[in-house]
């Protein structure tokens, strides 16, 4: 049964990845004029710093941020010279903090390939990261705008206090709602905040309009990661890109979990907490997990909230910018993000 939903799940997920390759139509010629440009911005002078920049490189995604930053520039009427290198900034941050996060979690898979710490190692996976925040401090500083380099200096603090918040929170399985959401907000919403802000900054928009931009990529952010937990439990290693049950298996605490417990009966809540009460999960222990969350149809609801965070995120955009084909391609892109198709 647990087979059977997740290849339903799976079939799903390939079909809204699609969804969101045709969003990004409109903004591929100039991630394919990036790519190259990702490259070419960072400079160093070792052999195993040169051979993890090209792994990393080699291994890139859909490049979802520096695409919300173009379309973002494309709605505020921003073409300016700072275009790429900001664009590849919000890339170089999200790149760092994986390399980092990576190390923290001991993977041995990102995207579908081995991580660089596992075949470099942790020193120079760590090393590297370095490398590619301070390239990213230099570009953001070119701009002349000290709010771009205060925005993504905060969101680069806050991505390690949620890392940090993580690490304490690990196999507590009380941990509180609050916490989880604090976590999230680090991992993944405070990065796409910025990336919308930046934009805004560059376009010369209102104070207001910097703030609803702000909101919009936090909201979208936050959706997008919702996601990413609920695909924990029904995805496979083929379409998300790394071990599934990694997050569980590592002792993070996600909304499914926090969800699981607030249904829970008595008994399941005295199984839960006995489960969690180690340093390391049995397969049994994380089967039982899985089985619960999905007969009580746990990640249906998780997607359910991220859809109410992307219908916050499309709300500010048509309160604050008029209709036009950009704003379009953008909400296009942010329904997309939580495979959704309306």
């Amino acid at each position: 049964m647990t087979q059977m939903r997740q290849t339903s799940s799976s079939n799903n997920r390939n079909t809204n990845s699609q969804l969101l390759t045709e969003a990004l139509m409109p903004v591929l010629r100039r991630l394919e004029h990036l790519k190259p440009l990702l490259k070419s911005y960072l400079s160093t002078q070792t052999k195993a710093s040169q051979q993890i920049i090209d792994h990393v490189c080699s291994s890139q995604g859909k490049l979802v941020r520096p695409a919300l930053f173009y379309l973002v520039c494309d709605m505020t009427g921003y073409q300016g010279k700072h275009l790429d290198p900001i664009a590849a900034v919000c890339e170089y941050v999200h790149t760092a903090s994986l390399l980092h996060d990576d190390v923290v979690d001991s993977s041995q898979l990102r995207r579908n390939k081995p991580s660089a710490n596992s075949i470099w190692g942790d020193e120079s996976s760590v090393l590297v990261g370095d490398l590619i925040y301070s390239t990213a401090s230099e570009l953001m500083a070119d701009t002349g705008y000290l709010e771009i380099v205060k925005t993504f200096a905060n969101s680069i603090k806050k991505m390690s206090e949620g890392e940090l918040l993580q690490l304490e929170s690990l196999f507590d399985v009380l941990v509180p709602e609050e916490t989880y959401f604090k976590i999230l907000h680090g991992k993944t919403a405070t990065l796409m905040g910025s990336i919308c802000k930046a934009a805004g900054v560059l376009s010369e928009v209102s104070n207001e309009q910097k703030n609803a931009l702000e909101h919009f990529g936090l909201y979208i952010g936050t959706a997008f990661q919702l996601v990413d937990d609920a695909l924990d439990y029904i995805g496979d290693k083929n379409t998300v890109g790394k071990e599934v049950h990694a997050d569980l298996l590592e002792g993070k605490i996600t909304l499914p979990i926090i969800l699981l417990r607030e249904q829970a009966n008595e008994s399941e809540m005295a199984q839960l907490a006995n489960i969690f009460n180690v340093d390391k999960l049995k397969v049994e222990d994380l089967n039982s997990i899985i089985d619960m969350v999905l007969e009580k149809h746990i990640p249906a609801k998780v997607m359910e909230i991220a859809e109410d965070y992307t219908r916050k995120a499309l709300t500010l955009l048509k309160n604050h910018f008029p209709e036009s084909n950009a704003r379009a391609n953008l909400e296009s892109v942010a329904r997309s993000l939580v495979y959704r198709l309306s």
